[in-house]
């Protein structure tokens, strides 16, 4: 059993690739949770390959415990190949290759969900990458491009025979959209026809939805989404939950230090300028469930500093319950 696969089945847990988020200052971050394992946003490997500086940046590798994987997003054999070179001799412990992105402009290219309509290329594409690297190889999907198709389970038998090491499946097909029921039936039906991992994703934003979907598919592991936007502690929340001991509450003097942290490490990175910009769409997802977090979220959008977000910050008092109050 590889370092990666055992790994995997002892933790129940891979963080996710979050397309605009899981940049290097937020990898930081989820680095001090002593995550198992951290992935970078999708990467294109034309970029990678012509080692554009945007590019460069966002596989800058997050040092720690934890394993580091790469998710690359292209249909092309030969730029994949190149690329998925390039990210082993980097040092990167694994390669997770993207299936399940809907966004026009990653589809119309033949990458992201588009693969999971020809399954002849995504075959090809993985075969690819297997045959030129030595480092272990995920795939991530959907439960297929529509209601109509869905061919997650034989697609992934297929990717298994290739040599991929795991699967993910969000449990949604293309034309599904956040909020929307995760077809727990659907992922079930994966794990039962592969003998690699599969790992659950879509809809877990606690630590109980972590232990619910496993329960329900038999999952190997889980893998949270969108509910890790400003909320690291979820690395915490759900660990506690697998290992059945209890989860501490939050005090607002932790959310607040992490968040000036996070703001720090996207200043020190992007400059102080954009940092801010990239700041001001967070705030209100750390202080999620906050009093007149509306509030927070209008005046975020004039911040122009660091001391700007500093006040915002400090705004927020733990009087009845978190609460922003612009007094």
């Amino acid at each position: 059993m590889s370092g990666f696969i055992k790994r995997l089945k002892g933790a129940k847990l891979l963080l996710p690739p979050l397309a605009g988020y899981t940049d290097y200052p937020y990898r930081r971050i989820l680095s001090e949770f002593d995550p198992p394992f951290l992935c970078t946003e999708m990467i294109n490997p034309e970029a990678f390959v012509m080692e554009s500086q945007r590019t460069m940046e966002m596989v800058k590798m997050v040092e720690g415990n934890h394993l580091n994987g790469v998710q690359l997003v292209g249909s092309d054999e030969e730029s994949m190949r190149k690329a998925a070179a390039m990210v082993e001799s980097m040092g990167y412990d694994y390669i997770d290759i993207n299936m399940g992105c809907t966004v026009k402009t990653i589809t119309r290219t033949g990458a992201g969900l588009t693969l999971m309509t020809d399954m002849n290329r995504a075959v090809s594409v993985v075969s690819a990458v297997v045959g030129t690297v030595d480092i272990p190889i995920t795939c991530k999907m959907r439960m297929g491009p529509t209601e109509a198709n869905k061919n997650a389970a034989s697609l992934s038998r297929k990717l298994v025979d290739e040599g991929v090491s795991a699967i993910t499946v969000h449990g949604r097909t293309g034309e599904k959209k956040f909020g929307l029921d995760v077809s727990l039936e659907g992922i079930k039906e994966v794990v039962d026809g592969v003998d690699v991992p599969v790992i659950a994703n879509g809809g877990v934003y606690t630590g109980e939805d972590a232990v619910n979907f496993l329960e329900a598919t038999g999952a190997d592991a889980i893998m949270p989404g969108r509910g890790l936007i400003g909320n690291p502690w979820l690395v915490n929340e759900i660990k506690s939950s697998l290992n059945d001991t209890n989860t501490l509450n939050i005090a607002l003097v932790e959310r607040k230090e992490v968040t000036l942290r996070h703001l720090r490490y996207l200043c020190d990175f992007y400059g102080e300028r954009t940092g801010v910009i990239l700041m001001r769409r967070l705030l209100g997802k750390y202080f999620s469930g906050c009093r007149n977090v509306s509030l927070l979220k209008i005046d975020s959008q004039k911040t122009g500093t660091i001391n700007d977000v500093e006040t915002l910050v400090e705004r927020v008092k733990d009087v009845t319950g978190m609460e922003y109050s612009r007094n």
